[in-house]
């Protein structure tokens, strides 16, 4: 699979559902001393009985670093989906992240800004 076939989506709202049977999840916070703090996880379907969550790393590095990496490393694995959560970001700056300059969230990531 090419990099620019792999979709970043918007991280689902805690309670929703994904129904991807397997993706990656990358989601960014703020240290107690205001560096980010970036999360990046593997997530598969077991089958209908639940899900397997593998924690690829807790690295401090930006968003848009993580998430360049997550396409790369999904890419490489044929994993189609990278679904991303900015908490560093002010509101309109995560919302052009996950929406890409054109605003097609599901836009493949050769498209969209960076």
């Amino acid at each position: 699979m090419k990099a620019s076939e792999v979709r970043i989506l918007p991280a689902l709202d805690p309670g929703d559902s994904y129904v991807e049977p397997v993706f990656l999840l990358v989601e960014t916070t703020l240290r107690d001393d205001g560096e980010p703090l970036t999360t990046i996880e593997h997530i598969s379907s077991d089958g209908g009985h639940g899900w397997s969550v593998k924690t690829l790393g807790h690295v401090p590095v930006t968003h848009s670093a993580a998430c360049e990496w997550a396409v790369s490393y999904a890419a490489s694995r044929n994993i189609p989906v990278v679904y991303e959560r900015d908490e560093t970001a002010t509101t309109g700056q995560a919302a052009a992240l996950s929406a890409g300059a054109g605003g097609n969230a599901s836009a493949p990531v050769s498209s969209r800004a960076k």
